[in-house]
């Protein structure tokens, strides 16, 4: 138990938060305070179950842990009139080690979603209401997957926010109309399967709000991690997330080269970082309180192995068969951890 404590349950524990939601003269929806779930280990049934599963070799056990409902008032009327009573769900990630621009970008993003308002039974579409992506609307040049290569575009660092609106939305058990995973593996999207790329407006990520009533958003960063808290009005749905089982796992492809004119003759530039390819899997199964069997849903990712991949600048009309082999610089070709995730920034 004292194991349990200190190694679970001062993490895991968290106190659950305070805010008061309003609106303002002109429509806008003002948050004051987080109403952040509370987490409670319950340590008596985890220090049984960890015993029992040592005596019976068994490697996995479920943690009991009590979610804790924030302290919500609601000021406005039509608010509660339409649901908004209560969290009903949370979606996290962690951004870790981001560059600044990356940063900026997380944090712009979300507050174009803080206080958006999903109508029972509509389609939330996450590039409808993210908008253009452009230095006018407030975003910076990030590192983004661009077919076979990685480079700077306005809004590198969106697909974190639509990965953590995804979660929340996935794990509550609301049905998803569309989810894409990222073509290579991303270490910012850990664990692997939990991803939601976007790109608009080609790819989107979009659920369906099927609960009792509207839901509301409120976004905000702490401590490098983003979140998402839908509040609503609960149903007696039950969901069991599933996973990830990870299979398929290959080595980076040999480095690759690309002469181009874009650059100065002999300049270098570094498009891709080395990565792993792999699969992974996750199952949902949702009990909906209707009575109704069980939905049984598949997720699957499948990530490319990638190439370390650089170009070299040469002359127009230059013969790039001509060239031979170039000569790289030394912070290409030696692993750099910050470098390395840096690289793994998309959109």
């Amino acid at each position: 138990a004292e194991t349990l404590r200190q190694k679970i349950a001062l993490t895991l524990n968290r106190d659950p938060g305070k805010v008061t939601i309003n609106r303002t003269e002109t429509g806008a929806i003002t948050f004051n305070g987080i109403g952040m779930l509370g987490r409670r280990l319950n340590l008596e049934n985890a220090t049984e179950l960890t015993i029992q599963a040592i005596e019976e070799e068994v490697y996995d056990i479920h943690l009991p842990v009590e979610e804790l409902q924030p302290d919500i008032e609601v000021l406005d009327e039509s608010l509660r009139e339409q649901g908004i009573q209560e969290v009903i769900a949370v979606g996290e990630s962690d951004f870790t080690g981001s560059p600044l621009n990356r940063q900026h970008n997380i944090a712009v993003g979300l507050e174009k979603f803080n206080g958006h308002i999903i109508p029972k039974g509509s389609v939330f579409s996450f590039n409808d209401v993210l908008g253009p992506v452009n230095a006018e609307t407030g975003f910076k040049r990030e590192l983004v997957i661009m077919g076979d290569k990685t480079l700077p575009e306005f809004g590198g660092g969106l697909c974190q926010i639509s990965t953590t609106a995804f979660r929340g939305a996935w794990e509550y058990g609301f049905p998803i109309e569309e989810r894409r995973n990222h073509s290579f593996a991303v270490s910012y999207y850990s664990p692997q399967g939990t991803d939601a790329t976007i790109f608009p407006p080609h790819t989107d990520m979009q659920f369906r709000n099927d609960s009792p009533g509207d839901l509301l958003m409120q976004t905000y960063t702490e401590d490098m991690r983003a979140y998402y808290i839908y509040y609503g009005t609960r149903d007696d749905r039950e969901t069991e997330i599933i996973g990830p089982y990870v299979w398929g796992r290959v080595g980076a492809p040999p480095e690759k080269t690309e002469y181009t004119t874009d650059l100065p003759p002999g300049a270098t530039k570094k498009v891709g970082s080395a990565v792993p390819g792999l699969k992974a899997a996750w199952y949902r199964v949702v009990t909906m309180p209707d009575g109704q069997q069980p939905s049984e849903e598949e997720y699957y990712s499948f990530y490319e192995a990638r190439p370390l991949f650089y170009q070299v600048g040469i002359e127009e009309g230059q013969d790039p068969n001509a060239m031979g082999e170039p000569k790289v610089p030394d912070w290409i070709t030696t692993p750099d951890t910050e470098t390395t995730t840096q690289e793994n920034t998309v959109l």
